[in-house]
């Protein structure tokens, strides 16, 4: 009987030199030369965060995958459709330092797009045209937690592939998170990456992607060809059931790629991180000793529900930007006269995770203890 096919997924250190890294990365998976090609490096570049905050991808790594490619005679592209309908991605790159680290090669990838159609959603999906262009593409997620999607890992920073005002109106078509999980496996499908390098060097844990975790030290480099089992590997790193997620329970269905560790060549030093911590819209399916101690604590229905709680404003934090009106998908959100959020709200988070400041937030579970 022969064995099963296997995934190679190399866990790095990154204590040392980042450029010899990624050299020792790509001499197993990637190409020797990259001649005649075009390579699209895509960051993640949610929003205008200084790099120290972890919310994207490090410039540092980036730097060293751009110059990885151009010593292998690549034509490289840096790019990405940061979070937000009106946000410059050039701007974003900038205050990301994004900008500087691509080495002349960073291009605003929205202004040309190409309408393709969801393999299994149906949704129109506008997808800029260089993802679709590339030879080959080279993913750099960020090891982090996510309020929707609980992770953001290799699967889910190909929703950077999505220009404009779709990736909102995607949020609005799906309502909820299991059908949102299958428009980014569609998304995932227009053109899977070649090879995806996740920075690991910092993570976010709680309540990402952005202003509501915490900056948590790992300081490894994540890498395989397999975007599937390299989330499964963070799973598993963050203390979590991969099949419990609905992006890469979502994609282990489709078959594009390996979820099980038995399916899985991990090389390099695997650890959990001790009590990494999840979102509070993380709810694991519970032993029946557990589900019955959380049925004295919750009110009938609302370990199902309250995710579907409307974030939290923080009114001392907030600067009157508009950010969360204009990029709220549902428009449930006002300034004037003063800040509110209607019933319209379908607790996509997009508010929370784009507001420069952080100043909206997901109620933590304690909110709903009733003792």
């Amino acid at each position: 009987m022969t064995a099963s096919p296997t995934s190679l997924v190399i866990i790095e250190p990154a204590s040392t030199d980042l450029r010899q890294k990624v050299e020792g990365i790509m001499e197993v998976l990637a190409p020797k030369t990259f001649t005649g090609a075009t390579v699209l490096v895509k960051p993640n570049m949610v929003g205008p965060s200084a790099p120290e905050l972890g919310h994207t991808t490090h410039p540092e790594l980036l730097q060293a995958v751009v110059r990885a490619c151009l010593d292998r005679n690549a034509k490289v592209i840096v790019g990405d459709n940061p979070g937000g309908i009106t946000r410059n991605s050039r701007n974003v790159a900038a205050a990301t330092g994004i900008l500087d680290a691509s080495e002349g090669c960073f291009t605003s990838i929205s202004e040309r797009v190409v309408e393709r159609i969801g393999i299994d959603t149906g949704y129109k999906l506008v997808i800029s045209g260089s993802v679709l262009e590339a030879d080959y593409i080279i993913n750099l997620p960020v090891f982090k937690t996510h309020l929707g999607m609980i992770v953001t890992g290799a699967l889910k920073n190909t929703y950077g592939y999505v220009a404009g005002a779709c990736k909102a109106r995607l949020h609005l078509q799906a309502r909820s998170n299991e059908v949102f999980a299958r428009a980014v496996c569609d998304v995932f499908q227009v053109r899977p990456p070649d090879l995806n390098i996740m920075d690991a060097i910092t993570a976010i844990e709680g309540n990402g992607p952005c202003h509501g975790g915490q900056l948590r030290k790992v300081g490894k480099l994540l890498s395989s060809t397999d975007a599937l089992a390299l989330d499964a590997v963070m799973a598993r790193m963050m203390g979590v059931d991969p099949g419990l997620l609905p992006v890469q329970e979502q994609a282990r269905v489709r078959g594009l790629g390996a979820l099980e560790e038995s399916e899985i060549d991990v090389r390099g030093q695997f650890e959990v991180i001790p009590n990494f911590r999840m979102p509070v819209t993380f709810a694991p399916q519970p032993d029946r000793e557990s589900a019955d101690e959380l049925k004295g604590l919750y009110p009938g229905g609302m370990m199902k529900g309250r995710v579907m709680s409307k974030p939290v404003y923080l009114e001392e934090l907030c600067v009157k930007c508009g950010d969360c009106v204009v990029n709220c998908p549902a428009e449930a959100l006002t300034l004037e006269p003063e800040f509110n959020i209607s019933d319209e709200c379908i607790a996509c988070f997009c508010c929370v995770e784009l507001c420069p400041e952080g100043a909206l937030e997901v109620p933590d579970i304690e909110v709903f203890r009733h003792y």
